[in-house]
């Protein structure tokens, strides 16, 4: 899987990303993928959004080979799957994922999280979730989200 693959430039995932953290207003988040690593944000901002300091953001970094120092900024703490901290986290965010990188790794990633937001679009993501988790549809544009809720 190359980087400029898994990129992040469309702007409905990038809105859906800053609006459902301003809106549930997480004190903590893990984000699988790292978001705005992906869509090349040198900060906590983009389009006019910004997840605020007081939020604890920690990221699962799938492309560790590259190192780009503003991440360790960025990120309160980056790890890999394989070493997650025994917590659990508000919100996950699983969006801009294909199907090989997050399959192995969905139900621990629920381990971790409360909640997660992933991309509805995916039928296997979607299929996947609804089978194990309650959840929440979210429609911007033609685009649909969803909130799994992993605490049963």
């Amino acid at each position: 899987m190359k980087l400029f693959q898994q990129a992040v430039t469309d702007e409905n995932d990038i809105y859906v990303y800053f609006e459902v953290i301003r809106q549930l207003q997480p004190s903590s988040v893990l984000d699988f993928g790292m978001m705005l690593k992906r869509m090349g944000a040198l900060s906590r901002q983009a389009m006019n959004c910004r997840i605020s300091q007081n939020i604890r953001l920690d990221g699962v970094d799938l492309y560790p080979y590259i190192e780009l120092p503003i991440y360790q900024i960025v990120y309160d703490n980056i790890y890999d799957m394989k070493n997650l901290p025994d917590r659990k986290y508000d919100l996950g965010v699983m969006l801009c994922m294909s199907k090989s990188s997050a399959f192995s790794v969905i139900d621990d990633f629920c381990k971790h999280t409360s909640m997660i937001l992933f991309d509805a679009d995916e039928e296997f993501f979607l299929n996947y979730f609804i089978q194990r988790y309650p959840c929440q549809e979210m429609k911007l544009e033609e685009r649909t989200f969803a909130l799994a809720y992993c605490n049963r």
